[in-house]
């Protein structure tokens, strides 16, 4: 077959991504903290943007006219009137500020005195010190305290430093560094001895001893292969009666405690029950992960994107863009542009205007992010309002498409907006996405949020009887008796998510 070249002309339609699009999409799901460090990169990579710094008051009483913000474009009636009731939220709200609380009602002096005697070493500054230079044995005392920090040991730094003072050989400590290297966060050995052992090219007696060398270890229950294991290691070394019964419960008697088959432990030890109440609270005392106190619980914070706050009656929407530097276009860049003895250089010139053309659109594409997280969460507690007042009870079922259709916005946009992004309430902060949730229909015909039907089962398992805790079918009957219709699988589904244990378990002596 002879092959030839041709050219064919026809004609199609492509949707394609402008770089400003693709801006926008990314600004748009980016939170607070996020768009503050992609808008501080943005600057040092721009040199025509610039970070516009807020006037005083008296520096703005001497101009004669003030100037429009540089982020709200001139003549949006809608922008207008959010960003004035905004400033009147903020104003109405600045409780957080040093210099308000100094100047209300409740405030003391001794607090104040307090206040800025709060810090002896790296928090005092030298303005605290009354303009004096630190003697050499403040600044003695300031370098022993920044050279004596370090960081938390690990579980297996805190292991291996106790086997080095306890091995006999090489042998045994290679051995004992295998093992911990297996070990979990909560200080238990996942893998088998027998496969450590073939791994190792030794026999499973020599892992044993090993293992059991771990054992003897702080914390106590650390190296056990499962909980019965980690219990026992710890009430190995614990003394008088009740200790005794309890490890006889975690020998013998595991699975009983396990299942509240409580009739036939009392009956195996010949204890009352008052007895193995008492025993049953040493056991619970114990720790199941004995690894958890080298674990690194940091606490991470939250930056609210948006707050709902209570002005005179009304629920106000409040952006928290303060992090955010606000942003303008240099007057030297723009200056230089429209000088034409400096802008002469073609190169110059075009530099100039795709770095002013991009600083634009991401000075716009922030506004319209502000704008729609504004649109967004203002139509959310438009229907969720109800869980401003009275609580999670009052959840509404919710979904991207109902806000999307009442803003007229795509349910992608819904979407981006609501992930990763937290609005603080008076009822605690929470991702905007928990305020979507599916709904079950009731006997009056309305739907009832999926989350307020978690929280009732949450109330009728807290108020149950602790002998004879509800079952699924219980818990069923109980709302459907309350107008709700929903299923027993659903019930233990639910239950599950919530992480609460099932009836047996829950069953108290």
């Amino acid at each position: 077959m002879r092959q030839q070249f041709g050219m064919n002309q026809k004609m199609q339609q492509r949707m394609i991504m402008t770089p400003m699009l693709q801006q926008a999409m990314k600004i748009l799901q980016l939170s607070t903290l996020e768009l503050k460090e992609w808008v501080e990169k943005e600057m040092l990579e721009n040199p025509v943007l610039e970070e516009e710094v807020e006037e005083t008051s008296a520096a703005q009483a001497d101009k004669a006219a003030p100037t429009e913000s540089p982020t709200t474009p001139p003549g949006d009636p809608e922008t207008s009137d959010e960003t004035a009731v905004l400033e009147l939220a903020r104003q109405r709200h600045q409780t957080d500020l040093v210099e308000h609380m100094k100047e209300g009602d409740r405030f003391e002096k001794g607090t104040w005195d307090l206040y800025n005697e709060s810090a002896e070493y790296g928090e005092t500054s030298d303005s605290e010190y009354g303009g004096r230079e630190r003697s050499d044995g403040e600044q003695e005392k300031r370098d022993f305290m920044e050279a004596s920090l370090t960081r938390a040991q690990t579980l297996a730094e805190s292991l291996e430093w106790q086997l080095l003072l306890v091995a006999k050989d090489e042998r045994e400590k290679t051995l004992g560094k295998v093992i911990i290297g297996n070990l979990d966060e909560n200080g238990y050995l996942t893998d088998k001895v027998e496969d450590i052992a073939v791994s190792q090219n030794v026999t499973v007696p020599e892992i044993e001893k090993a293992l059991q060398l771990i054992q003897t270890f702080e914390p106590a229950g650390v190296g056990a292969r499962n909980l019965r294991e980690c219990l026992l290691l710890q009430l190995e070394n614990k003394t008088g009666e009740v200790a005794r019964r309890a490890y006889l419960v975690a020998l013998d008697h595991f699975e009983d405690m396990e299942k509240r088959k409580y009739g036939f432990i009392t009956k195996a030890l010949g204890i009352t029950d008052d007895q193995l109440r008492e025993v049953l609270g040493f056991v619970a005392s114990l720790e199941p992960k004995p690894g958890r106190s080298f674990q690194d619980n940091e606490t991470k914070y939250i930056t609210p994107d948006v707050s709902v706050r209570k002005i005179e009656g009304e629920y106000v929407v409040v952006l928290n863009d303060e992090p955010v530097p606000k942003l303008r276009i240099s007057s030297y860049y723009r200056r230089l542009l429209k000088d034409k003895s400096a802008s002469s250089n073609k190169e110059t010139k075009k530099f100039l205007e795709g770095k002013i053309q991009s600083a634009l659109w991401l000075i716009k594409n922030i506004e319209q992010r502000r704008k729609t997280i504004y649109r967004v969460t203002e139509a959310i507690f438009r229907i969720q309002r109800d869980f401003l007042e009275v609580g999670i009870s009052a959840l509404k079922p919710l979904t991207l498409k109902q806000v999307a259709d009442m803003i007229g916005m795509h349910e992608s946009t819904v979407s981006r907006v609501t992930t990763h992004k937290y609005v603080q309430t008076e009822r605690g902060i929470f991702e905007l996405k928990f305020f979507f949730t599916s709904g079950l229909e009731s006997v009056s015909g309305l739907d009832v949020s999926s989350m307020s039907v978690k929280e009732k089962i949450k109330d009728m398992v807290g108020q149950e009887p602790p002998q004879k805790p509800y079952s699924d079918q219980k818990i069923m009957q109980l709302l459907n008796d309350q107008g709700l219709s929903i299923a027993r699988r659903t019930i233990a589904k639910y239950r599950e998510e919530l992480r609460i244990p099932s009836a047996s378990q829950r069953r108290k002596l």
